[in-house]
C-alpha cells in the first residue's frame, strides 16, 4: 500500500473530516492559486502536493486537475504529469482594461450609422434618428478575448481606428474619442450561447457558453454617453472589481445593545455609598 504522504489527514489517522473532499473546491483553490500566482505558469503540480496543499484526498484532486484539462487551464499527459497551461485575464468589472497589468488592445470590425430605436432613445436621452453603431475586437496575448458592439449619439464623429492598437481603458476612451470628462457606468453581467458569427470571431464552437456584459456609460455631470454589449471568452477572461465599504460606520441595532444590568458581572456590582454620601461623592464637613 502507498505510504500517505507526510501532513497528511491519513498519515496521522485522521478521517476526511475538516478536508477539502470536494472536486469542485478543490478545483477553486487551484485556480485562484493559479489567478494569483501562488502556483506559477508552467508549474508542473504533482497530486501528492495539491493533497497536502489544499488538505484533500487524491480523488478530489484528480477530478479537479481533469476538469481543469477539459477548459485548457492544465495540460495532462500520462507518463509526463500535469502543468499549468495559461491563466485567464481579468477584467476591470466596468472597463476593458485588465487588472493585472496586460494590455488590452481593440481593433474594429465595423462601424455604421443605424436607425435609432426606442432602448436607445431612453438609455441615451437622445431624439436621433439614427444612432452610430461600433463593433470592436478587443485583443491580449495576441488573441482576440471578447467583442464589442457600442451605441452613441452620431454627434460623436471622431474615428474608433485612432485608437486602434493603443492599451486600452474607458477612461481614456471618452477622453481622446468623446471628449468628455468620465464619468460612471451601469453594469449588467449575464451569460449567453454563442451564434454562428459571434463563434468565428471569438474562435470558439457555436452554442459554447460566453460572459455577456451590458454597461451605460455617463460623463462627470450624469449624462449618458455609451451604452456596449459585450461578449467575452469565459474561458479567458474574469470579472474583477475592488470594493471599499471602509467608510461605512457600523452601529448595532438598539435590541442588540446590552441594558447596563445585563453589562454587569457579579464581580462588578456596585458598591453601596457610604453613610452620608450623596450619588457617588460624600458630603463634607
Amino acid at each position: 500500500m502507498t505510504t500517505p504522504p507526510p501532513y497528511h489527514p491519513r498519515s496521522r489517522g485522521g478521517s476526511a473530516r475538516g478536508r477539502q473532499v470536494s472536486s469542485r473546491r478543490v478545483r477553486d483553490l487551484i485556480l485562484a492559486s493559479i489567478r494569483n500566482g501562488t502556483i506559477d505558469i508552467d508549474a508542473q503540480l504533482v497530486e501528492e502536493d495539491l493533497m497536502i496543499m489544499f488538505n484533500s484526498s487524491r480523488g478530489s484532486v484528480r477530478a479537479a486537475l481533469n476538469e481543469l484539462s477539459e477548459t485548457g487551464v492544465v495540460i495532462r499527459r500520462p507518463r509526463v504529469g500535469t502543468r499549468v497551461n495559461r491563466r485567464d485575464l481579468g477584467v476591470a468589472l466596468d472597463d476593458i482594461s485588465a487588472t493585472g497589468g496586460e494590455l488590452v488592445h481593440i481593433q474594429v470590425t465595423d462601424q455604421c450609422i443605424v436607425p435609432t430605436f426606442p432602448l436607445i432613445r431612453e438609455r441615451l436621452r437622445i431624439d436621433d434618428d439614427v444612432v452610430r453603431l461600433v463593433e470592436n475586437s478587443f485583443i491580449a496575448h495576441d488573441e482576440i478575448i471578447g467583442m464589442r458592439s457600442a451605441y452613441f449619439s452620431p454627434r460623436f464623429n471622431a474615428d474608433p481606428n485612432d485608437l486602434r492598437d493603443k492599451p486600452m481603458s474607458m477612461a481614456r476612451t471618452l477622453a481622446e474619442f468623446f471628449g468628455v470628462a468620465p464619468g460612471g457606468a451601469s453594469v449588467s453581467i449575464g451569460a449567453e450561447r454563442a451564434d454562428e458569427r459571434t463563434a468565428r470571431l471569438l474562435d470558439v464552437r457555436p452554442g459554447e457558453t460566453l460572459l455577456s456584459r451590458e454597461i451605460l456609460y455617463t460623463t462627470a455631470d450624469g449624462t449618458p454617453v455609451e451604452i456596449v454589449f459585450d461578449r467575452f471568452r469565459a474561458d479567458r477572461i474574469r470579472f474583477e472589481s475592488q470594493i471599499d465599504h471602509s467608510d461605512v460606520t457600523w452601529c448595532p441595532k438598539p435590541d442588540q445593545i446590552p441594558s447596563p444590568e445585563e453589562s454587569l458581572s457579579t464581580n462588578e456590582l456596585p458598591q453601596e455609598s457610604p453613610p452620608g454620601a450623596t450619588g457617588s461623592l460624600a458630603q463634607s464637613g
